[in-house]
């Protein structure tokens, strides 16, 4: 059998409090054959086990000395300045780590401070390099999109004891394994990112299959995602259909990810292919009961989407707002963009017939970007539903000609 070629695991977490158990998991991956760089993230007591990058550098790397950090201690029970040095320090760390090729896979242990420190390390790694986190709860705040893995552990992580071990022995094992397994993604067609939500789905899969007729792998993403962003930053995306922005409705009309506020800029810089559908645009989408919501939505057309999740439509004030959005991010765009219009509808149930079919207010969406795009960028009027195959077949043919006009080169 061929060996493995060794890999370097970064062990991460605060040595005062789960000292012991990094130091256990530090010799059950060093026994399977693999190296360790042990990353000190405490503050306050002594480390239980020796670091191979100590606390007083990552406290550096975090803008702060140690010293600085354990004076606040004293004079302030509020301990969250001090935490988010420590976590920008170790996601400094960890990321030169990676760039040194010093880092092949991360394992953060601890608590809830342990989870948000190692969180915030993950997702300065590139997607696809293995990330997971032993913790002692589920926080899926300190999370966002990042591809994390979670193990949850079924004992407070507080000294070895033989329940503990076997969550720590199982941990190390994934993290080994996952590491193994790793490797640079291989690209053999140019590859398409197209976003989808629940009421798209059915045109987005229609819509791969012809994608993929005309030489392009897909990769769908959820329509609030911050991962399709990273992955064209990093290069590996060679064009965009945005066929379910809805994650600009969270940003601009809701106002709920002010940090998301980047959203379709990626690619633009990039000078990447790029068609954007207004699917899902119909639908503000509120995660609350219908009786929990606000009192401005309740007199507009209300769609339970699950018991705690409700659609409410989208207005016209709204659209025009969301096209001046998409029209300032197109006009700054480098590479080529058109925008494809459905005009019998933006989702499942926004059709005739169907709860949030209205096709005057879908207008002003329209009426939006013919009032702000500069000339050059095109849109593209279909007299048909989202769904049609009319459509779908345009917005392909749309994607294919202005993705020509770029080329492609393999990465």
């Amino acid at each position: 059998m061929k060996k493995e070629k060794t890999k370097i695991i970064v062990l991460l977490g605060t040595l005062d409090t789960k000292g012991l158990e990094i130091g256990f998991v530090r010799e059950k991956i060093q026994a399977r054959g693999h190296k360790t760089i042990v990353v000190d993230a405490g503050v306050l007591g002594q480390p239980q086990v020796k670091a191979d990058i100590s606390r007083e550098d990552v406290a550096q790397a975090g803008g702060k000395s140690l010293e600085e950090l354990l004076r606040e201690a004293q004079e302030s029970s509020d301990r969250m300045p001090i935490i988010q040095v420590m976590i920008a320090g170790a996601a400094q760390t960890v990321k030169n780590l990676y760039q040194r090729g010093k880092l092949d896979g991360l394992l953060s242990v601890g608590g809830s401070m342990g989870m948000a420190i190692g969180a915030g390390a993950a997702k300065g790694l590139p997607v696809g390099v293995p990330k997971l986190i032993l913790g002692t709860h589920f926080y899926p705040q300190y999370l966002g999109e990042a591809d994390l893995t979670i193990m949850q552990s079924p004992t407070d992580i507080m000294g070895l004891n033989p329940v503990t071990n076997l969550a720590l022995a199982q941990a190390a094992g994934a993290i080994c394994a996952m590491t193994e397994e790793s490797g640079p993604m291989e690209k053999t067609r140019p590859l398409v990112a197209m976003t989808g939500l629940g009421v798209t789905t059915p045109a987005v899969m229609s819509l791969q299959k012809l994608l993929e007729e005309k030489g392009y792998d897909t990769v769908v993403f959820h329509g609030n995602s911050e991962a399709m962003d990273q992955l064209i930053d990093e290069g590996l995306i060679d064009g965009v259909l945005d066929f379910s922005p809805n994650e600009l409705i969270r940003i601009f009309i809701l106002e709920e990810t002010p940090h998301r506020a980047s959203r379709l800029e990626p690619a633009g810089r990039k000078g990447l292919p790029q068609v954007i559908v207004p699917g899902s645009l119909d639908m503000i989408v509120l995660r609350m009961a219908k009786d929990a919501i606000p009192d401005r939505y309740r007199n507009r057309k209300i769609y339970l989407h699950g018991p705690h999740v409700t659609g409410v439509r989208t207005s016209r004030e709204e659209l025009m707002r969301l096209a001046e959005v998409v029209s300032e991010k197109a006009n700054r765009a480098t590479g080529p963009l058109a925008v494809v219009f459905p005009r019998g509808g933006f989702s499942a149930i926004d059709r005739e017939g169907r709860a949030f079919y209205e096709p005057e207010t879908n207008r002003a969406f329209l009426e939006g970007l013919q009032e702000n795009l500069k000339a050059g960028v095109e849109v593209i009027e279909v007299d048909a539903h989202l769904f049609d195959e009319d459509f779908l077949t345009e917005v392909a043919r749309v994607y294919d000609e202005i993705a020509k006009k770029g080329g492609f080169h393999h990465g």
